[in-house]
């Protein structure tokens, strides 16, 4: 974080509202300080820096004091629970753990599923050995800026040789405007253990969010993890996950982002263990004047791990993209498999995409491949749909969810690629934002 790439901050204002949030005690208080100092040290990224070369955050920089002043949580508008039949649902809102609108019942006894709040009481040695595990908070002046503030959060410990048939769906909600929530999720499986976790995030009102996960997959263990970000359409939403697999260990990510003013996913993805395997899928899509971006990170450190990165992007308007893959293969990294493409559609004059795929490889005998294409609907096949008939609006959307069908068709939980699709159908009305 080079202090001279990045945007200064009113660092005794800031001091002062974590003072009074209480941050400095409990079992994280000198985890949570250093990260502080830290980030005020470091400030805001600003466009100067390379990684946010295509993003800026000034404005965000100019609200940050008084979105970080504590407000307590009202009463959340509607309801916002993802239909997932059987799940186990927490729900948190303005970042504050939220018993009465979550169901944990039916756990196995090896699974421990809480908010980090009462971790911290019960368990506080559980709750140091998992937080800032992955998550270092000199690699980012937002996770420093989350690990400082992170007042809550959730933790999943599954332990050795358990399968957790329930998916576990986290939903943050927000309960009015200017509010901040800095989410944390600790995910720890144990050897041979399976889960699926969903995070969903659906503020209904202009607010900022930056949650940071740290999941980590032991030997023979097998994740499935959901990122469906439907935020309110003035909210800033900067998230990181830090993901390490180690021997044999089976990861599924899927990302799809369709909300916010200004939406920014990193997946930070390792494959530490021989015989490592992932794959990630993402789907974002803007319009109006909206910003998205995705960045993916995948580093194999070890023999015989393989990766398969498939990104598309879907912008209408003057709405702005960004996607930046890189996939790095270490000297030690025999044998690996690797292949990272991302496919982005234009459907106006005015909307733009900066994409950048990378390969940096150290080894020797390794097959590693990556693309990257932008275009337009075809015309030809536009053409040849409304010569048979079908309205305009209709053989567009046909064309659209073609273009997405790839990922939506290996998306495993129905509501989530349910949603994406109607997020399609609004984004091709272009009438000046989806909904939410």
């Amino acid at each position: 974080m080079a202090a001279q790439h990045s945007i200064q901050l009113p660092a005794d204002d800031i001091r002062a509202v974590w003072q009074s949030a209480g941050l400095s005690n409990g079992v994280l208080g000198g985890l949570r300080s250093a990260a502080l100092d830290e980030f005020l040290h470091a400030g805001l990224p600003g466009t100067r820096n390379e990684s946010w070369k295509y993003t800026n955050i000034k404005r965000l920089a100019d609200e940050l004091t008084d979105y970080l002043q504590y407000k307590a949580p009202a009463e959340p508008d509607g309801s916002a629970a993802l239909d997932l039949p059987d799940a186990i649902h927490l729900t948190f809102v303005d970042g504050v753990f939220s018993p009465e609108r979550s169901d944990q019942k039916g756990l196995p006894d090896n699974v421990k599923l809480t908010s980090l709040a009462d971790l911290a009481e019960a368990e506080p040695a559980t709750l140091q050995s998992l937080f800032g595990r992955l998550a270092r908070t000199h690699d980012s002046a937002l996770v420093a800026l989350n690990t400082a503030f992170a007042g809550n959060g959730v933790a999943l410990v599954i332990a050795d040789g358990t399968t957790l048939a329930r998916p576990v769906c986290i939903t943050y909600r927000s309960s009015q405007a200017n509010a901040a929530a800095q989410p944390r999720l600790l995910v720890s499986l144990g050897q041979g253990s399976k889960a699926t976790v969903v995070e969903h995030f659906c503020s209904a009102h202009p607010v900022f969010v930056n949650p940071v996960a740290e999941l980590h997959c032991a030997a023979d263990s097998s994740l499935d993890y959901y990122k469906l970000q439907a935020e309110h359409a003035e909210t800033w939403h900067t998230a990181v996950q830090y993901i390490a697999a180690e021997n044999n260990a089976r990861i599924r990510t899927t990302h799809v982002d369709y909300g916010g003013a200004l939406a920014r996913n990193e997946l930070k993805l390792a494959l530490k263990g021989r015989g490592a395997h992932a794959e990630s899928r993402g789907l974002f899509m803007a319009d109006g004047t909206r910003h998205v971006e995705a960045r993916l990170d995948v580093r194999h450190e070890a023999p015989d791990t393989t990766s398969r990165e498939r990104y598309r992007g879907i912008l209408a308007g003057r709405a702005r993209g960004v996607f930046n893959g890189r996939i790095y293969v270490g000297q030690d990294a025999q044998k690996t498999a690797a292949e990272l493409t991302n496919r982005n559609l234009l459907l106006s004059k005015g909307a733009e995409i900066n994409t950048k795929p990378e390969l940096e490889i150290y080894a020797d005998d390794v097959k590693c491949a990556h693309g990257s294409t932008t275009g337009q609907l075809d015309a030809t096949s536009l053409f040849y749909l409304l010569s048979r008939g079908v309205d305009k609006p209709t053989a567009r959307n046909m064309l659209i969810t073609a273009f997405a069908a790839e990922l939506l068709t290996d998306i495993s939980v129905p509501i989530i690629a349910e949603l994406a699709r109607n997020a399609l159908e609004s984004l091709q009305a272009d009438t000046g934002g989806i909904r939410t």
